[in-house]
């Protein structure tokens, strides 16, 4: 591991910090790139702003929202010239956001980011967090309700923990999850799971309800090949340090089957989908996964776009 790659890390780190937790906006100008670019996780989202200003405007956008918002990191891996970003944010809605007035409500959920480093800065980000959970929580999106997060935090890990371990297993790692994509999710080969997940395998970001362990895989990846029975994944970018893999894929399928409780819309989406993965002897043992729930649901007509959408006019996963 370079000392450069772990200066980026740790800018990274304090960048989350200064910028995000504190409202230190002025950091911003020496951690990101005068051409930063950035890919927000759905076209509602405003799209197109460059530099700097791209990440102070988006942290003042939740922050006024959430005067006590919090983005804890869990892991962060970097390799050549990619740190991803694993983290919880949180925080209390006390003003608008996205257009929705406040509810007084809570919201917990993961996060992930991918940074291209330009220069020893930030050049170039893709990020997804849970929005769906998130507006769900804040009592924000249509449906049944949902209860607002817990006050109590979950317990979090060192976000320095790759770095140092023998990375000599990275290029395996990464192709255990390839093989995934192409052979469990692309052509759904779910006996598949048997072999590349560890028995004592945990989903740190499971949807409520969900089986545990590879029961749960299945489950998951069944729901998505019956609603999108050409569904292909599409594997965007990989991160591998340690034990651990970060990658950022894109989904995309025709919806001519049920999707969860929704029936057959014959509308085509693509969406993101971002991942942390820890492999253990050659098997998937942890995950923290994020799927585009919400740009998916509003492409297929069972949500609304809501009224911040972007003038693209359209909600799709930025790939």
């Amino acid at each position: 591991m370079s000392s450069q790659q772990d200066q980026e890390r740790d800018l990274v780190l304090e960048m989350y910090d200064e910028v995000w937790n504190q409202g230190n906006l002025d950091f911003a100008e020496g951690a990101v790139h005068p051409e930063f670019t950035d890919h927000p996780p759905t076209r509602f989202f405003d799209v197109g702003r460059t530099g700097p200003a791209a990440l102070v405007e988006a942290a003042q956008n939740f922050r006024n929202a959430f005067p006590d918002f919090h983005d804890t990191p869990e892991l962060v891996l970097t390799e050549g010239d990619t740190v991803a970003y694993l983290g919880m944010i949180s925080g209390t809605q006390e003003r608008e956001l996205f257009g929705f007035p406040s509810k007084g409500r809570r919201m917990r959920v993961w996060g992930v980011n991918f940074f291209k480093m330009r220069d020893g800065l930030t050049a170039e980000r893709w990020g997804q967090f849970d929005v769906l959970t998130m507006m769900q929580q804040l009592g924000l999106a249509p449906g049944p309700e949902v209860p607002e997060a817990a006050e109590e935090a979950p317990s979090f890990g060192d976000p320095h923990r790759a770095r140092g371990e023998d990375s000599s297993n990275s290029e395996a790692n990464k192709a255990v999850y390839a093989r995934m994509v192409e052979e469990v999710v692309n052509q759904g080969k779910f006996e598949v799971v048997d072999e590349i997940f560890h028995p004592d395998y945990v989903d740190h970001a499971a949807p409520p309800g969900s089986p545990p362990g590879l029961e749960g895989v299945k489950a998951i990846f069944g729901m998505f090949r019956t609603g999108f029975p050409d569904v292909k994944f599409t594997i965007d970018q990989m991160v591998g340090e340690g034990e651990y893999v970060a990658t950022l894929v894109h989904g995309e399928g025709t919806q001519t089957g049920q999707f969860i409780q929704f029936p057959p819309s014959g509308k085509h989406a693509v969406w993101r989908s971002v991942g942390f993965f820890r492999v253990e002897d050659g098997l998937i043992r942890e995950h923290w996964g994020i799927p585009d729930l919400l740009g998916l649901l509003i492409q297929i007509g069972v949500i609304p776009p809501p009224a911040a959408m972007s003038a693209s006019g359209t909600v799709e996963a930025q790939v």
